[in-house]
């Protein structure tokens, strides 16, 4: 590869990359402060708001693949230079947002408890801290579909800033009230636990507010189009719907709660380990997302273009500009450990069992790396299935070994169990995206 071109490619995707990473850590931030403003309120409420968060921020992700769909539609729209046709299906999208959020927030006010209860094993005390804290969370499942719904709204429009400034002062006032009401600071009523969750919908209402008032003072170009218009924009919408809806259920929804429920089991003491080993992780390994969207986005205009000779030097130059990025966090993460960990937990005997096991954290950060970044070309280029197919097959296989591993060696055989599917399906993509390059059409 040529030394000067390989140079330039990195600097393509470090370039489209940075403001996506800056806009993963701000969203970060928000689920950080949560755990973080409990885990120095008490080690039990940490554990058990992990947990909740967990899953509320799983089942955000999967219900949330909606606004993915609704942006396929929306660009389709807007290259066509069809006013109408992409205000009636953002209108359309907004509505099903709602409406399956709603959905899910009456669901979880009545089998919250029961599922929690016989899932994950948490009964007493713990269960009704869990659940003062997950049921206003429940809430804020409406609000994050709604705010992506907007975010590809105003992508679709060039105005990518306005997702920043959304965020920035819904991690504000977030920040403001978690404190609080937590604590009880500034006449407050002191919610404890609970405050946090409440914390969250009203910095997320914050973040709402600026989209819509963005969306009023910009003007409506057209009104929307409604009746067949409207119905064709629907069908088009829910017909994406699935495919994307699966590959995130299995993945990010199911895997995780099996995982959750492994870690429940053993202990409110390891359930707090874990979740912080997670909170750490997750800020680790942001840039792959980052860098693995950038990737795509360059391999698949050079795809479009026939040069495929590009495509392989993006793929691999994002691959090592991400192994480079992951190496270098997890470098500066084991020399300051302790103070870093510190900022999330006090507690002084879950600090030291956690930086005992930051070597297969890390591992699992590193593991994701090739994974991630051909997985994405491979839904990029119609793949959608094989991909599918790859997730429901690691579910299920990682899922059995999560539940042998966690029994039997704890939290380091969950971790190397994790580490290995991503691994095994890492490995099976990249010889199906080398296969595709050869046979590109």
């Amino acid at each position: 590869m040529n030394l000067i071109q390989y140079k330039t490619d990195c600097r393509d995707i470090h370039r489209m990359a940075y403001p996506i990473l800056l806009n993963y850590v701000l969203s970060s931030v928000f689920e950080l402060l949560d755990k973080a403003i409990v885990g120095h309120y008490s080690v039990r409420g940490f554990a058990v708001v992990g947990i909740a968060a967990s899953f509320t921020f799983a089942i955000t992700g999967a219900l949330g693949i909606l606004s993915a769909a609704f942006n396929i539609v929306a660009a389709g729209e807007r290259g066509s230079c069809n006013e109408p046709k992409f205000e009636s299906a953002f209108a359309v999208s907004k509505s099903l947002a709602l409406l399956i959020g709603t959905v899910f927030f009456a669901l979880s006010l009545l089998g919250g408890r029961f599922f929690f209860r016989h899932v994950y094993g948490i009964r007493g005390d713990d269960l009704s801290e869990l659940l003062s804290y997950f049921y206003p969370a429940a809430f804020t499942v409406i609000q994050n579909m709604l705010i992506f719904q907007y975010s590809a709204y105003f992508r679709n429009r060039l105005n990518t800033r306005i997702t920043l400034y959304s965020t920035i002062v819904s991690t504000g006032v977030n920040l403001f009230f978690d404190y609080s009401l937590v604590y009880g600071f500034f006449g407050m009523p002191c919610l404890g636990t609970a405050g946090a969750a409440w914390g969250s919908v009203i910095g997320l209402a914050a973040g709402l507010l600026v989209y819509q008032l963005t969306y009023y003072r910009t003007g409506l170009p057209v009104k929307p189009a409604l009746g067949h218009t409207a119905k064709e924009a629907a069908g088009k919408i829910l017909r994406l719907y699935p495919s994307l809806f699966g590959q995130e259920m299995l993945e990010s929804t199911i895997f995780a709660c099996i995982v959750s429920a492994v870690v429940a089991r053993l202990g409110t003491e390891q359930m707090a380990v874990y979740n912080l080993l997670d909170t750490a992780g997750s800020a680790i390994g942001l840039p792959v997302y980052a860098y693995a969207a950038a990737t795509q986005t360059y391999s698949l205009q050079s795809r479009s273009a026939g040069n495929m000779r590009a495509v392989r030097r993006y793929l691999k130059s994002g691959l090592f500009l991400t192994s480079l990025v992951i190496g270098l966090l997890c470098i500066f993460c084991r020399i300051f450990d302790r103070p870093l960990l510190q900022l999330i937990v006090t507690d002084d005997h879950i600090i030291q069992q956690a930086q005992q096991l930051l070597g297969p954290a890390f591992l699992l950060q590193f593991a994701r790396i090739p994974y991630q970044i051909y997985m994405n070309y491979l839904q990029g280029i119609g793949r959608e299935k094989y991909v599918l197919i790859g997730t429901a097959a690691g579910t299920a296989c990682a899922g059995i070994g999560v539940i042998i591993a966690g029994n039997a060696a704890g939290l380091t055989g969950l971790y190397l169990v994790m580490a290995a599917e991503l691994c095994i399906l890492g490995t099976c993509y990249i010889f199906r995206v080398r296969k595709s390059l050869l046979t590109p059409r």
